[in-house]
């Protein structure tokens, strides 16, 4: 270990360490931290900051609804209480209900694009890298960056039509009539 601590301030010697706060640890941890796919496009000045929070938008959303429709664990205990328990965890809240349409309506949008919505899925919500995605699927890098591009861009508008459609009062109908 004592080896490894010299190495490490061996190698990180010229930085001003005044202005760096990090121990030699931490830096080479971070050193080591991979960025995702959409993150290197952004550095490399591909896509923009706002396409770039579009993608991380849609990866939440993404995975929160992956994540209702995985495989989990259940509890197979003996249920004594059968009556509902109305603690407001039914009640869905009003952007989740929003930032899903809006998944659903941009997906089957770009869906309809000549390649389908394969890819750009491929690139935002599993984070593949482009070049991976375009050999994949048979197209070169900046299609793929297009698609993806315009994919991105169309996700705003998709997400401030749906916030106007949907109010509040129309999802508190709906919630009181699963009731």
């Amino acid at each position: 270990m004592r080896k490894e601590r010299v190495e490490r301030e061996r190698r990180y010697a010229r930085r001003d360490k005044l202005k760096d706060g990090g121990t030699p640890e931490t830096k080479a941890k971070a050193a080591q931290v991979r960025q995702g796919s959409l993150a290197r496009l952004y550095e490399r000045g591909h896509i923009t900051i706002e396409q770039l929070a579009a993608s991380q938008e849609i990866r939440t959303v993404g995975e929160r609804i992956g994540a209702d429709v995985a495989i989990g664990t259940v509890s197979l205990e003996t249920r004594v209480d059968q009556s509902r328990a109305i603690d407001g965890t039914f009640f869905e809240r009003l952007g989740a209900v929003r930032a899903e349409v809006a998944y659903t309506r941009w997906r089957e949008e770009i869906g309809r694009s000549r390649k389908g919505a394969g890819p750009v899925l491929a690139m935002v919500v599993h984070d593949e890298a482009c070049s991976a995605v375009a050999k994949h699927w048979n197209m070169r890098d900046i299609t793929a960056r297009a698609l993806l591009t315009s994919a991105l861009d169309r996700w705003g508008d998709i997400m401030g039509e749906t916030c106007s459609a949907i109010e509040e009062a129309d999802l508190l109908a709906m919630q009181a009539g699963l009731l």
